[in-house]
């Protein structure tokens, strides 16, 4: 575990010299960029080279001439050249938190030190110092790796927090309104293993009153149905869907339903530790890290409705020796929406899922009466 710790930390204390380096170059003029305006007007940058005219992206020139319009109007003399001076170059900057990718947050300011911060699912690591030389003398001191400072803490959850969810799990469909799992001879019976349900998505969730919480969010999510047996195929009839058997030299490896949909859900969730957290960290000399798990009992049920995407059957088989694949698109006369109940489970830091569509898969009359389920762990 040190030894991943100290890893983090030397990453994190890497972006942390790149941010500082770009926040206070250290330019000795050498080129000179004139940018002319009219006849009576003209800016002049020195620059030591490109990259410094890249940084000027980053500050706030309406500010600057603001503060230059309000010296030449203090100024009772004629204006023959006029200097603001920054010392710390941090005066004019557009904003006080610069966002990056991957998470990473880069602070400045006059009121806090230079610091990073990036986020990994459930752990966070922070590295600040006031310069960077004050903390690469500190880093390299860690010979042995960093000594760190062990803590572990309850705190209190958020009242509001986002989070990106990642859904996996199997589904399957019950027939005739619910009652039954359709029988192993059925051309449509559902093989469990290979049968994925995937969904990516944001959700927000909210704290009400007490334990009460309020989960909404919005998702992608796939249903494949992967068939009992790889001998049938699903075609578009005239008036239905059909299960099409395939002649027998051709030997079947894999066949399945694929649909897509875009969703909307909303969840009341009972947290009765009303979203307390234990939190682990790490911490040494200018780098710290943090862990962060749910405690406690949560339960929701709600409702969700989506609309279908696309959908698309594909099978896999072996004839005359050859392995081969076809894929066909269509909407096999599939219901364009699906809503349901959803009901979501968790302890500690483990969330699991269920849904269950109260629509029919085909729509009435074009196909068996199935109504699709799905469940499984939420990553």
């Amino acid at each position: 575990m040190n030894r991943i710790i100290y890893i983090t930390a030397l990453l994190a204390v890497s972006f942390l010299h790149l941010s500082v380096s770009a926040a206070h170059p250290s330019i000795e003029p050498q080129d000179t960029v004139i940018i002319e305006l009219d006849n009576n007007t003209r800016i002049i940058i020195y620059t030591k080279d490109a990259r410094g005219i890249k940084e000027l992206q980053q500050y706030d020139i309406n500010a600057m001439l603001k503060d230059l319009s309000m010296s030449i109007d203090s100024s009772e003399s004629e204006v023959q050249q006029l200097v603001i001076e920054d010392q710390n170059g941090d005066r004019y900057l557009s904003d006080t938190t610069i966002v990056l990718e991957n998470d990473i947050e880069v602070l400045h300011g006059d009121e806090s030190p230079q610091e990073i911060r990036i986020r990994l699912g459930n752990y966070r690591i922070t590295a600040e110092a006031d310069d960077w030389d004050e903390l690469e003398e500190e880093f390299e001191e860690w010979e042995d790796g960093p000594d760190f400072k062990t803590e572990t803490r309850m705190e209190e959850g958020p009242k509001s927090y986002n989070s990106f969810d990642i859904e996996i799990g199997t589904n399957n469909y019950f027939e005739d309104g619910g009652s039954s799992f359709p029988d192993s001879d059925a051309p449509y019976s559902v093989r469990p293993w290979g049968s994925w349900y995937v969904s990516l998505g944001w959700s927000r969730t909210s704290a009400i009153a007490g334990p009460l919480y309020f989960e909404y969010g919005s998702s992608f999510s796939w249903y494949n149905w992967k068939f009992e047996d790889a001998q049938y195929t699903l075609e578009k009839g005239p008036e239905m869907v059909e299960f099409i058997r395939l002649p027998s030299e051709i030997n079947g490896k894999k066949s399945k339903l694929t649909a897509s949909h875009i969703n909307v859900s909303f969840v009341p969730m009972f947290d009765f530790s009303r979203g307390e957290r234990k939190v682990k960290s790490w911490e040494a000399p200018g780098v710290k890290i943090e862990n962060y798990k749910q405690r406690g009992f949560r339960i929701g049920v709600g409702m969700y409705a989506g609309y279908r995407l696309g959908s698309h059957t594909k099978i896999k088989f072996r004839q005359d020796g050859d392995t081969d694949k076809d894929k066909d698109h269509g909407n096999f006369y599939m219901s364009s929406w699906r809503y349901g109940l959803r009901l979501r489970v968790g302890i500690r830091s483990v969330d699991l899922f269920a849904n269950y569509d109260l629509n029919e898969v085909f729509n009435s009359g074009r196909g068996p009466e199935l109504n699709a389920f799905s469940f499984g762990i939420i990553l």
